[in-house]
Protein backbone atom coordinates (compact mmCIF):
# COMPACT_ATOMS: atom_id res chain seq x y z
CA UNK A 1 0.00 0.00 0.00
CA UNK A 2 1.35 3.43 -0.88
CA UNK A 3 2.16 6.06 1.73
CA UNK A 4 -0.76 8.22 0.60
CA UNK A 5 -3.12 5.29 1.16
CA UNK A 6 -1.81 4.83 4.67
CA UNK A 7 -2.22 8.52 5.35
CA UNK A 8 -5.85 8.18 4.30
CA UNK A 9 -6.18 5.17 6.59
CA UNK A 10 -4.85 7.15 9.57
CA UNK A 11 -7.15 10.03 8.72
CA UNK A 12 -10.04 7.56 8.72
CA UNK A 13 -8.92 6.26 12.14
CA UNK A 14 -8.88 9.80 13.53
CA UNK A 15 -12.42 10.38 12.28
CA UNK A 16 -13.43 7.08 13.88
CA UNK A 17 -12.00 8.26 17.20
CA UNK A 18 -13.84 11.58 16.82
CA UNK A 19 -17.22 9.82 16.79
CA UNK A 20 -16.48 6.96 19.19
CA UNK A 21 -13.66 8.22 21.44
CA UNK A 22 -13.28 12.02 21.47
CA UNK A 23 -10.57 11.55 24.11
CA UNK A 24 -8.42 9.60 21.63
CA UNK A 25 -9.39 12.00 18.86
CA UNK A 26 -7.78 14.96 20.67
CA UNK A 27 -4.59 12.95 21.13
CA UNK A 28 -4.54 11.66 17.54
CA UNK A 29 -4.99 15.15 16.10
CA UNK A 30 -2.33 16.68 18.37
CA UNK A 31 0.42 14.04 18.59
CA UNK A 32 2.75 14.16 15.52
CA UNK A 33 2.79 11.01 13.36
CA UNK A 34 5.99 10.36 11.41
CA UNK A 35 6.41 7.75 8.66
CA UNK A 36 9.90 6.25 9.01
CA UNK A 37 11.74 2.99 9.66
CA UNK A 38 11.47 1.47 13.14
CA UNK A 39 13.92 -0.91 14.78
CA UNK A 40 11.25 -3.18 16.26
CA UNK A 41 7.51 -2.54 16.07
CA UNK A 42 5.30 -1.10 13.34
CA UNK A 43 4.35 1.68 15.79
CA UNK A 44 6.92 3.21 18.13
CA UNK A 45 6.91 6.27 20.38
CA UNK A 46 9.47 8.39 22.18
CA UNK A 47 6.76 9.90 24.39
CA UNK A 48 6.30 12.98 22.21
CA UNK A 49 5.52 11.61 18.74
CA UNK A 50 4.59 8.35 16.98
CA UNK A 51 6.79 6.78 14.31
CA UNK A 52 5.07 4.41 11.88
CA UNK A 53 7.06 1.92 9.76
CA UNK A 54 5.02 1.40 6.59
CA UNK A 55 6.85 -1.80 5.66
CA UNK A 56 5.63 -3.46 8.85
CA UNK A 57 1.94 -2.65 8.39
CA UNK A 58 1.01 -5.18 5.72
CA UNK A 59 0.29 -8.03 8.16
CA UNK A 60 -2.39 -6.01 9.97
CA UNK A 61 -6.00 -5.38 8.97
CA UNK A 62 -7.54 -1.92 9.01
CA UNK A 63 -9.26 -2.59 12.35
CA UNK A 64 -6.00 -3.85 13.83
CA UNK A 65 -4.14 -0.73 12.70
CA UNK A 66 -6.81 1.42 14.36
CA UNK A 67 -6.25 -0.55 17.56
CA UNK A 68 -2.45 -0.20 17.38
CA UNK A 69 -2.84 3.54 16.83
CA UNK A 70 -4.98 3.83 19.98
CA UNK A 71 -2.55 1.55 21.84
CA UNK A 72 0.41 3.81 21.07
CA UNK A 73 -1.52 6.96 21.98
CA UNK A 74 -2.18 5.50 25.43
CA UNK A 75 1.54 4.85 25.90
CA UNK A 76 2.03 8.59 25.40
CA UNK A 77 -0.83 9.79 27.60
CA UNK A 78 0.33 7.47 30.40
CA UNK A 79 3.91 8.72 29.91
CA UNK A 80 5.29 5.20 29.72
CA UNK A 81 8.58 6.20 28.02
CA UNK A 82 9.43 8.59 30.88
CA UNK A 83 8.45 6.21 33.66
CA UNK A 84 10.92 3.53 32.60
CA UNK A 85 13.91 5.17 34.33
CA UNK A 86 16.52 2.44 34.97
CA UNK A 87 14.23 -0.52 34.34
CA UNK A 88 15.09 -3.16 31.72
CA UNK A 89 13.69 -2.05 28.34
CA UNK A 90 12.21 -5.32 27.07
CA UNK A 91 10.42 -6.15 30.33
CA UNK A 92 9.24 -2.54 30.62
CA UNK A 93 7.75 -2.73 27.11
CA UNK A 94 6.00 -5.95 28.05
CA UNK A 95 4.60 -4.43 31.24
CA UNK A 96 3.36 -1.30 29.45
CA UNK A 97 1.71 -3.35 26.70
CA UNK A 98 -0.15 -5.44 29.29
CA UNK A 99 -1.43 -2.30 31.05
CA UNK A 100 -2.53 -0.61 27.80
CA UNK A 101 -4.21 -3.72 26.39
CA UNK A 102 -6.09 -4.29 29.65
CA UNK A 103 -7.26 -0.67 29.49
CA UNK A 104 -8.33 -0.93 25.85
CA UNK A 105 -10.26 -4.13 26.62
CA UNK A 106 -12.78 -1.89 28.43
CA UNK A 107 -13.22 0.36 25.38
CA UNK A 108 -15.87 -0.18 22.72
CA UNK A 109 -15.33 0.48 19.00
CA UNK A 110 -11.55 0.82 19.20
CA UNK A 111 -10.63 -1.65 16.46
CA UNK A 112 -9.41 -5.23 16.91
CA UNK A 113 -6.47 -6.34 19.02
CA UNK A 114 -3.93 -8.16 16.78
CA UNK A 115 -3.15 -11.79 17.64
CA UNK A 116 0.50 -10.95 18.31
CA UNK A 117 -0.38 -8.51 21.12
CA UNK A 118 0.30 -9.63 24.69
CA UNK A 119 -2.70 -9.71 27.00
CA UNK A 120 -2.83 -10.71 30.67
CA UNK A 121 -6.21 -10.30 32.34
CA UNK A 122 -4.78 -11.50 35.67
CA UNK A 123 -2.86 -8.21 35.96
CA UNK A 124 -5.85 -5.94 35.37
CA UNK A 125 -6.21 -2.76 37.48
CA UNK A 126 -2.49 -2.61 38.29
CA UNK A 127 -0.22 0.30 37.38
CA UNK A 128 2.74 -0.41 35.10
CA UNK A 129 5.27 -0.28 37.95
CA UNK A 130 3.35 -3.02 39.79
CA UNK A 131 3.15 -5.17 36.65
CA UNK A 132 6.88 -4.75 36.06
CA UNK A 133 7.72 -5.92 39.58
CA UNK A 134 5.48 -8.99 39.19
CA UNK A 135 6.99 -9.93 35.83
CA UNK A 136 10.51 -9.29 37.10
CA UNK A 137 10.01 -11.69 39.99
CA UNK A 138 8.44 -14.29 37.68
CA UNK A 139 11.42 -13.93 35.36
CA UNK A 140 13.83 -14.55 38.24
CA UNK A 141 11.94 -17.69 39.25
CA UNK A 142 11.93 -19.22 35.78
CA UNK A 143 14.77 -21.42 34.61
CA UNK A 144 17.08 -19.39 32.40
CA UNK A 145 16.21 -19.85 28.75
CA UNK A 146 13.07 -21.90 29.45
CA UNK A 147 10.80 -19.47 27.61
CA UNK A 148 13.05 -19.62 24.55
CA UNK A 149 12.33 -23.33 24.13
CA UNK A 150 8.68 -22.63 23.29
CA UNK A 151 7.59 -22.84 19.69
CA UNK A 152 7.13 -19.53 17.89
CA UNK A 153 3.66 -20.56 16.75
CA UNK A 154 2.49 -21.37 20.29
CA UNK A 155 -0.62 -19.45 21.31
CA UNK A 156 0.29 -16.07 22.78
CA UNK A 157 -2.75 -15.96 25.04
CA UNK A 158 -4.57 -18.82 26.82
CA UNK A 159 -6.97 -18.97 29.78
CA UNK A 160 -5.53 -19.68 33.22
CA UNK A 161 -7.13 -22.04 35.77
CA UNK A 162 -9.66 -19.34 36.69
CA UNK A 163 -10.63 -18.74 33.07
CA UNK A 164 -8.82 -15.40 32.85
CA UNK A 165 -6.80 -14.82 29.71
CA UNK A 166 -3.09 -14.84 30.35
CA UNK A 167 -0.15 -14.37 28.01
CA UNK A 168 2.84 -16.70 28.05
CA UNK A 169 5.07 -15.37 25.27
CA UNK A 170 6.18 -11.83 24.53
CA UNK A 171 7.27 -11.10 20.96
CA UNK A 172 10.37 -8.87 21.11
CA UNK A 173 9.45 -7.33 17.77
CA UNK A 174 6.45 -5.74 19.53
CA UNK A 175 8.62 -3.36 21.57
CA UNK A 176 7.01 -0.03 20.76
CA UNK A 177 8.46 2.21 23.51
CA UNK A 178 11.81 3.77 22.73
CA UNK A 179 14.32 4.24 25.53
CA UNK A 180 14.48 7.94 26.30
CA UNK A 181 16.20 10.15 28.85
CA UNK A 182 14.39 13.03 30.53
CA UNK A 183 17.20 15.42 29.66
CA UNK A 184 16.69 14.72 25.93
CA UNK A 185 13.21 16.18 26.07
CA UNK A 186 12.93 19.92 26.53
CA UNK A 187 10.66 21.38 29.16
CA UNK A 188 8.78 23.13 26.36
CA UNK A 189 7.92 19.83 24.67
CA UNK A 190 6.74 18.29 27.93
CA UNK A 191 4.69 21.38 28.74
CA UNK A 192 3.03 21.17 25.33
CA UNK A 193 2.34 17.45 25.86
CA UNK A 194 0.76 18.15 29.25
CA UNK A 195 -1.48 20.74 27.61
CA UNK A 196 -2.66 18.17 25.09
CA UNK A 197 -3.29 15.60 27.83
CA UNK A 198 -5.22 18.12 29.94
CA UNK A 199 -7.42 18.94 26.94
CA UNK A 200 -8.04 15.24 26.31
CA UNK A 201 -8.61 14.63 30.02
CA UNK A 202 -11.35 17.25 30.18
CA UNK A 203 -13.20 15.29 27.51
CA UNK A 204 -12.50 11.96 29.19
CA UNK A 205 -13.97 13.23 32.46
CA UNK A 206 -17.31 13.66 30.71
CA UNK A 207 -17.25 9.95 29.89
CA UNK A 208 -16.15 8.48 33.23
CA UNK A 209 -17.76 5.11 32.46
CA UNK A 210 -15.35 4.52 29.59
CA UNK A 211 -12.19 6.03 31.04
CA UNK A 212 -12.55 5.70 34.83
CA UNK A 213 -9.65 3.25 34.97
CA UNK A 214 -7.20 5.88 33.67
CA UNK A 215 -8.41 9.17 35.11
CA UNK A 216 -6.70 9.01 38.50
CA UNK A 217 -3.39 7.91 37.02
CA UNK A 218 -3.43 10.54 34.26
CA UNK A 219 -4.33 13.25 36.75
CA UNK A 220 -1.37 12.21 38.91
CA UNK A 221 1.00 12.30 35.95
CA UNK A 222 0.12 15.80 34.77
CA UNK A 223 -0.41 17.56 38.11
CA UNK A 224 2.05 20.42 38.69
CA UNK A 225 5.27 19.60 40.49
CA UNK A 226 4.55 20.46 44.11
CA UNK A 227 7.08 20.14 46.91
CA UNK A 228 6.53 16.96 48.89
CA UNK A 229 7.17 18.87 52.11
CA UNK A 230 4.57 21.50 51.19
CA UNK A 231 1.95 18.76 50.67
CA UNK A 232 2.96 17.02 53.90
CA UNK A 233 2.89 20.19 55.99
CA UNK A 234 -0.46 21.22 54.53
CA UNK A 235 -1.91 17.87 55.55
CA UNK A 236 -0.42 18.10 59.04
CA UNK A 237 -1.80 21.59 59.57
CA UNK A 238 -5.30 20.64 58.41
CA UNK A 239 -5.44 17.34 60.31
CA UNK A 240 -3.95 18.76 63.51
CA UNK A 241 -5.17 22.34 63.80
CA UNK A 242 -8.43 22.28 61.84
CA UNK A 243 -11.40 23.39 63.92
CA UNK A 244 -13.95 20.74 64.86
CA UNK A 245 -17.61 21.02 65.89
CA UNK A 246 -18.44 20.63 69.57
CA UNK A 247 -21.54 21.14 71.77
CA UNK A 248 -19.29 21.91 74.75
CA UNK A 249 -18.82 25.33 73.21
CA UNK A 250 -22.18 26.53 71.79
CA UNK A 251 -22.35 28.79 68.76
CA UNK A 252 -23.00 32.27 70.17
CA UNK A 253 -24.35 33.57 66.88
CA UNK A 254 -27.64 31.71 67.38
CA UNK A 255 -27.92 31.81 71.20
CA UNK A 256 -30.23 34.86 71.13
CA UNK A 257 -32.68 32.83 69.02
CA UNK A 258 -32.78 30.10 71.62
CA UNK A 259 -30.97 27.70 69.31
CA UNK A 260 -28.35 25.46 70.89
CA UNK A 261 -26.01 24.79 67.95
CA UNK A 262 -22.45 23.46 68.10
CA UNK A 263 -19.51 25.83 68.10
CA UNK A 264 -15.97 25.10 67.06
CA UNK A 265 -12.66 24.53 68.73
CA UNK A 266 -9.17 23.68 67.58
CA UNK A 267 -8.33 19.99 67.74
CA UNK A 268 -4.85 20.72 69.15
CA UNK A 269 -2.60 23.64 69.97
CA UNK A 270 0.64 21.92 68.93
CA UNK A 271 1.74 19.30 66.42
CA UNK A 272 1.64 15.87 68.04
CA UNK A 273 2.51 12.86 65.89
CA UNK A 274 3.63 9.27 66.26
CA UNK A 275 6.01 8.16 63.51
CA UNK A 276 6.16 4.49 62.48
CA UNK A 277 9.61 4.26 60.91
CA UNK A 278 10.19 1.27 58.63
CA UNK A 279 13.72 0.00 59.28
CA UNK A 280 13.26 -3.38 57.55
CA UNK A 281 15.55 -4.95 54.95
CA UNK A 282 13.39 -3.84 52.02
CA UNK A 283 14.30 -0.21 52.80
CA UNK A 284 17.79 0.72 51.64
CA UNK A 285 20.18 2.67 53.87
CA UNK A 286 19.85 5.70 51.58
CA UNK A 287 16.05 5.56 51.78
CA UNK A 288 16.25 5.13 55.56
CA UNK A 289 18.37 8.27 55.90
CA UNK A 290 15.83 10.18 53.78
CA UNK A 291 13.02 8.99 56.07
CA UNK A 292 14.91 10.38 59.06
CA UNK A 293 15.31 13.61 57.12
CA UNK A 294 11.54 13.81 56.66
CA UNK A 295 11.07 13.75 60.44
CA UNK A 296 13.60 16.56 60.92
CA UNK A 297 12.01 18.64 58.14
CA UNK A 298 8.53 18.26 59.62
CA UNK A 299 9.68 19.46 63.03
CA UNK A 300 11.45 22.50 61.58
CA UNK A 301 8.15 23.61 60.04
CA UNK A 302 6.32 23.96 63.39
CA UNK A 303 6.94 26.13 66.43
CA UNK A 304 5.57 23.62 68.94
CA UNK A 305 5.67 19.87 68.42
CA UNK A 306 5.76 16.57 70.21
CA UNK A 307 7.05 13.53 68.33
CA UNK A 308 7.51 9.87 69.13
CA UNK A 309 9.42 7.63 66.70
CA UNK A 310 8.64 3.89 66.64
CA UNK A 311 11.24 1.98 64.55
CA UNK A 312 9.86 -1.36 63.35
CA UNK A 313 10.55 -4.36 61.15
CA UNK A 314 8.84 -7.59 62.24
CA UNK A 315 8.28 -5.96 65.64
CA UNK A 316 8.47 -2.53 67.25
CA UNK A 317 12.01 -1.92 68.50
CA UNK A 318 10.92 -0.65 71.92
CA UNK A 319 14.50 -0.14 73.11
CA UNK A 320 15.07 2.27 70.18
CA UNK A 321 11.91 4.38 70.58
CA UNK A 322 12.74 8.10 70.60
CA UNK A 323 10.53 10.87 72.02
CA UNK A 324 11.24 14.58 71.76
CA UNK A 325 9.47 17.92 71.56
CA UNK A 326 10.14 21.56 70.76
CA UNK A 327 11.83 22.06 74.17
CA UNK A 328 14.22 19.13 73.71
CA UNK A 329 14.84 19.30 69.98
CA UNK A 330 16.65 16.90 67.72
CA UNK A 331 19.93 18.78 67.98
CA UNK A 332 20.09 18.21 71.74
CA UNK A 333 19.32 14.49 71.62
CA UNK A 334 21.30 11.45 70.64
CA UNK A 335 18.60 10.02 68.44
CA UNK A 336 20.66 7.71 66.25
CA UNK A 337 18.28 4.91 65.23
CA UNK A 338 20.10 1.95 63.67
CA UNK A 339 18.57 0.23 60.65
CA UNK A 340 17.68 -3.44 60.92
CA UNK A 341 17.63 -6.23 58.33
CA UNK A 342 14.45 -8.04 59.28
CA UNK A 343 11.13 -8.41 57.51
CA UNK A 344 8.17 -6.01 57.72
CA UNK A 345 5.15 -6.43 59.98
CA UNK A 346 3.08 -3.27 60.34
CA UNK A 347 0.47 -5.14 62.37
CA UNK A 348 3.06 -5.25 65.16
CA UNK A 349 2.97 -1.42 65.26
CA UNK A 350 -0.81 -1.41 65.57
CA UNK A 351 -0.76 -4.01 68.33
CA UNK A 352 1.85 -2.00 70.21
CA UNK A 353 -0.15 1.23 69.89
CA UNK A 354 -3.21 -0.48 71.36
CA UNK A 355 -1.24 -0.90 74.59
CA UNK A 356 -0.63 2.86 74.79
CA UNK A 357 -2.96 5.80 75.47
CA UNK A 358 -3.22 6.76 71.79
CA UNK A 359 -6.48 8.45 70.79
CA UNK A 360 -8.45 8.02 67.58
CA UNK A 361 -7.81 11.64 66.53
CA UNK A 362 -4.04 11.36 67.10
CA UNK A 363 -1.94 11.21 63.96
CA UNK A 364 0.16 8.19 62.99
CA UNK A 365 2.72 9.01 60.29
CA UNK A 366 4.04 5.91 58.50
CA UNK A 367 7.37 6.25 56.68
CA UNK A 368 7.87 3.15 54.56
CA UNK A 369 8.17 1.57 51.11
CA UNK A 370 4.78 -0.06 51.67
CA UNK A 371 6.00 -3.65 51.36
CA UNK A 372 3.55 -4.98 53.94
CA UNK A 373 -0.11 -5.89 54.43
CA UNK A 374 -2.56 -4.73 57.12
CA UNK A 375 -4.85 -7.14 58.96
CA UNK A 376 -5.20 -5.33 62.31
CA UNK A 377 -7.64 -2.44 62.78
CA UNK A 378 -6.12 1.04 62.66
CA UNK A 379 -6.07 2.85 66.00
CA UNK A 380 -5.98 6.47 64.82
CA UNK A 381 -6.00 8.66 61.74
CA UNK A 382 -3.08 7.52 59.60
CA UNK A 383 -0.93 9.14 56.95
CA UNK A 384 1.18 6.83 54.77
CA UNK A 385 4.29 8.43 53.25
CA UNK A 386 5.61 5.87 50.76
CA UNK A 387 8.60 5.90 48.44
CA UNK A 388 7.31 3.11 46.18
CA UNK A 389 4.73 4.24 43.63
CA UNK A 390 3.53 0.68 43.05
CA UNK A 391 2.21 0.52 46.63
CA UNK A 392 0.28 3.81 46.70
CA UNK A 393 -3.10 2.39 45.72
CA UNK A 394 -2.87 -0.42 48.24
CA UNK A 395 -3.23 1.89 51.24
CA UNK A 396 -5.79 4.42 49.99
CA UNK A 397 -8.55 2.52 51.82
CA UNK A 398 -6.77 3.01 55.15
CA UNK A 399 -5.91 6.72 55.10
CA UNK A 400 -4.23 9.52 53.20
CA UNK A 401 -1.29 8.42 51.04
CA UNK A 402 1.54 10.70 49.86
CA UNK A 403 4.34 9.62 47.53
CA UNK A 404 7.85 10.52 48.64
CA UNK A 405 10.51 10.31 45.94
CA UNK A 406 13.89 9.56 47.47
Amino acid sequence: MKTSSYEELFQKARIHFLFHHPFLSVLALSIPTIFASNSKSAFETDGISITVDLEKLDKYSEDELTYLYAHTLLHIVLKHPYRQKTRELKLWNQSCDIVVNNTLSTFKDVGSMPQDEIFDETLKDKCVEEVYEILYKEQEDENEGASEEKEDNEAKVTPDEKGKLKAHIYDESKQDIQEVADEKTSSGELEKLNGIIIQALSIAQKNRTDYSGMLVEIDTLIKPEISFYDVLKEYLVISTFEKESTFSKPNKRFAHLGLYLPGTKKQQEQLEIIVALDSSSSVSMEEYKKFLGVIAEVCEGFYEYKVQILPFDISVKEELIVSFDSFSSLESLDWHIPKSDGGTNFDAVLRYLKTTDIRSNDLLLVLSDGEFEISEALVSQTLFVLNEKKNLRKFEQYGRVIEFLV
